[in-house]
């Protein structure tokens, strides 16, 4: 089964924890251009486009021949992301999924967005869907930034996320065997995204600050996929400098299947 997929890459430049962060610079080329190339590398999409509210953001993407909508100015990343689906649907017609890629993954590979689009190509039924790695540090399962995941093993179904270290081990200091933190790249089926949007904050996203337990909430399930690539998230000046070290020697960019000289 084939679908017709849409990405979409939302980046703001008021970030509260790190303003400014779409248009930071790893190896000469900004963060979010990194991730919105790296995005449409990927064959199975059928459209990639970028949405934002601030024109330097656009115009960054713009002359990297990209497609962008600019949006308004919403406080949540996927409101920004169903405003721009309607306004692109409107003049392509309806996707069977989108995707949403968050611009504060430089990193982001391809074969991460091929395994989510087949997961819902082989569970026709399927709502929505993320993906997680293992989390393999110790700071960083006590790292509030870093969300993890519980999901069941029988079928991936979502149990919770949260900023909190879970599974919380009795022995005090151990890093649990099997910790697996989100990646921030959702899939859902645009009426589902509605529904998930329509039916407002809860309190546990509220106090989490993670709105995918709203699906919970709601009584559906959420797929959880995990992937073997290491990926990373750009929260602050700290992972800035992490990435940028790991970017010189990342396959992709030293391969040149992007960016310079692509």
């Amino acid at each position: 089964m084939t679908l017709r997929t849409i990405a979409i890459v939302p980046a703001r430049m008021n970030s509260g924890r790190f303003p400014g962060k779409p248009l930071k610079h790893i190896d000469g080329m900004s963060m979010v251009a990194h991730c919105y190339l790296r995005t449409r590398l990927c064959k199975s999409l059928t459209k990639v486009v970028l949405a934002t509210p601030n024109e330097e953001v656009a115009d960054d993407i713009r002359r990297l021949g990209g497609e962008v909508v600019v949006t308004p100015e919403f406080d949540m990343c996927n409101d920004r992301i169903a405003w721009a689906y309607e306004k692109i649907a409107e003049a392509d017609g309806p996707y069977d999924l989108v995707i949403n890629v968050q611009g504060d993954q430089p990193l982001v590979h391809p074969d991460m967005l091929d395994q989510i689009i087949a997961a819902h190509a082989a569970e026709p039924a399927l709502d929505s869907s993320t993906l997680v790695e293992k989390l393999t540090l110790i700071e960083e399962f006590h790292d509030l930034n870093r969300v993890k995941v519980l999901f069941r093993d029988s079928d991936g179904g979502l149990i919770y996320m949260s900023r909190a270290p879970i599974p919380s081990p009795k022995k005090h200091g151990v890093l649990p065997e099997r910790v697996y933190k989100h990646t921030a790249i959702i899939a859902f089926k645009p009426a589902f995204l509605h529904q998930f949007l329509d039916f407002g904050m809860t309190y546990n996203e509220e106090v989490e600050g993670i709105d995918y337990n709203r699906v919970l909430e709601m009584g559906r399930s959420m797929k959880v996929l995990v992937t073997p690539i290491v990926s990373d998230t750009v929260d602050n000046a700290e992972d800035l400098a992490r990435v940028t070290k790991t970017m010189a020697s990342d396959p992709l960019w030293n391969a040149k299947a992007y960016g310079r000289g692509a």
